[in-house]
Parts: C-alpha cells; sequence; structure tokens
C-alpha cells in the first residue's frame, strides 16, 4: 500500500513556503506563478529572465529559509511541457510524466509475477491500480490506461474477454462434431 505523507507535513510546507509565495508575488511581480506542496512553477518570456530569477529565488530561500533547491530545478523552453505534479502540461494537452509510465510498468510486472505465484494481494494491487488510474485519468492517457489494464493478468479485460470468447467457440465446435 502506498501513503502519501503525512498531512502535517504538507500543510507546515504550505505555510512554511508561504514568505516564497509572497516574494514571488509582491517583490519579485512574477504574473505566471503556481506552487503545490514544495513543487512550483513559474513560467517567464526569456532564458535571462529565468535565470536571473531562479537565482534569486535560491538566495531568498537560502537566506531566509534555509532552503535549497532540489538539483532537479530547471528551466525550459514552454514547447518541452511544463513538469508539474506528474505531468507534462503542454498549452494544448497534459501527458504523464515518463518516470510515472515506467513505474505503474513495473508494478504491474511485480502483480503479475505474484499473481502467477499465487501471492497477489488483490486489494492492495486493485487499490494501488485505482490510484494510478486516478492520477492519469487527469491527462490525455485513455490508450495508455487500456493498454496498462489489458497488460494486468489478474483482471478480466477486454482481451480477456476475447480469449474466453475464442475458447469457448472451440469448445463448443468440439462438441458439435462429438455429437
Amino acid at each position: 500500500m502506498h501513503n502519501i505523507g503525512n498531512y502535517t507535513s504538507q500543510f507546515f510546507a504550505n505555510i512554511y513556503l508561504n514568505e516564497l509565495d509572497q516574494y514571488v508575488k509582491r517583490v519579485l511581480k512574477i504574473k505566471y506563478y503556481v506552487r503545490y506542496m514544495d513543487d512550483f512553477v513559474l513560467l517567464l518570456k526569456t532564458k535571462q529572465e529565468c535565470i536571473n530569477i531562479k537565482k534569486k529565488i535560491e538566495i531568498f530561500l537560502y537566506k531566509n529559509l534555509r532552503l535549497i533547491l532540489n538539483s532537479k530545478s530547471k528551466y525550459y523552453p514552454y514547447k518541452m511541457g511544463v513538469n508539474f505534479c506528474g505531468y507534462r502540461i503542454f498549452t494544448t494537452h497534459r501527458l504523464l510524466r515518463t518516470s510515472n509510465k515506467k513505474k505503474i510498468k513495473k508494478n504491474i510486472k511485480n502483480w503479475n509475477k505474484k499473481y502467477k505465484a499465487n501471492k497477489l494481494i488483490f486489494k492492495n494491487a486493485i487499490q494501488s491500480l485505482n490510484s494510478w488510474l486516478g492520477h492519469s485519468s487527469h491527462c490525455n492517457s485513455y490508450k495508455l490506461q487500456q493498454k496498462m489494464l489489458n497488460k494486468c493478468d489478474f483482471l478480466f479485460t477486454s482481451s480477456t474477454l476475447t480469449q474466453i470468447e475464442k475458447n469457448l467457440v472451440i469448445d463448443i465446435e468440439k462438441q458439435g462434431k462429438l455429437f
């Protein structure tokens, strides 16, 4: 089972980082700024402006909050999409992060292995799968969802039902030849 973390630490992150919010909005006057917990995005016009603002934020965080930015903190052209809260957000659509796709594929492989060994705890697998389906439903992922569901050996899926139907037809045809 997966946890989403301690609620109090999430709550305190919002309180503690309010200082950053105020600095970015009131002092730096950044119009396009959004933060969720410790994940934040700024939209700026030029690469140079990104470099300058990132440096100012790094200094502010260290001096005032004793924090340092994660090494993954970078700036990208908008055409590459904005990485935020598990998605790559483009002007026209949203996609899941690649790491999220890799993680569900790994989980399904693990669940299938446990299922074949009769060691799968269905409740935990279904909860985790439903959580992923909920997260992935907020982006353009219908085909990916169907593909992942069809890979779950422990579920009745469209491919499972097709195989059952084929087996039934074969069995019926065999029985017809017996009479």
